[in-house]
């Protein structure tokens, strides 16, 4: 059997170049299979991008709309308790017990409280946009990485494929020239004129043989 292949391979030397396309195409199919969802998830990251710089670029309207999703936190409401009774003890001991100078320092105080608690919120939630802005990045950096890569893989499987596609179509003509030139060369080899059987006969010639 193996006689047989080799005599088809001699005789078909397009096949092999034939034969070559598949592994290159396999090859680039397995590569985008894995690379074109990081590719995707990439190009998913920049309306999202577009869209978070824009709402960087107007902070005010960002923070209003953020301000309206606010609530105390549970901490605040402890402070708050907290001011509220250190404010009434201390007007007790003063003998302003519901004055309007004890009310105003408790009111001060749970101002500044909420203030401080709104404000941490606030920050809070830019520190968790800007990481989610991070990792967006990364993803789109990654997805623009392998789009590169993919790119690149597809360029050279294009090339690559080309060349076989070159070989496959030129090796008859080639095979016939290597024939071609075989014939030519045995003739030659056996020609008395050309070979070294020309000697030979000289020699014969001049015996008399």
């Amino acid at each position: 059997m193996a006689i047989f292949d080799m005599i088809n391979s001699f005789l078909n030397p397009q096949e092999g170049y034939r034969a070559a396309k598949a592994p290159i195409n396999e090859a680039f199919r397995q590569t985008e299979a894995y690379g074109k969802p990081y590719w995707q998830q990439g190009i998913e990251q920049t309306g999202r991008l577009n869209e978070a710089e824009n709402a960087l670029l107007n902070p005010a309207e960002l923070e209003s709309k953020w301000a309206g999703g606010y609530e105390t936190s549970p901490y605040a409401r402890q402070m708050l308790e907290a001011n509220k009774n250190a404010g009434l003890e201390a007007a007790s001991s003063m003998g302003l017990m519901g004055s309007s100078a004890a009310l105003n320092n408790i009111q001060t105080g749970a101002g500044n409280i909420m203030a401080q608690d709104r404000q941490q919120y606030l920050n809070d939630l830019m520190q968790k946009y800007m990481t989610g802005i991070g990792l967006g990045q990364n993803m789109y950096g990654t997805g623009a990485g392998m789009g590169q890569f993919l790119g690149n893989a597809a360029t050279n499987r294009g090339q690559n494929l080309a060349q076989l596609e070159y070989g496959e179509q030129a090796a008859p003509g080639q095979l016939f020239g290597n024939l071609l030139k075989t014939g030519i060369l045995s003739a030659a080899m056996f020609n008395p004129s050309t070979s070294k059987y020309a000697g030979a006969a000289a020699v014969r010639g001049i015996a008399g043989v």
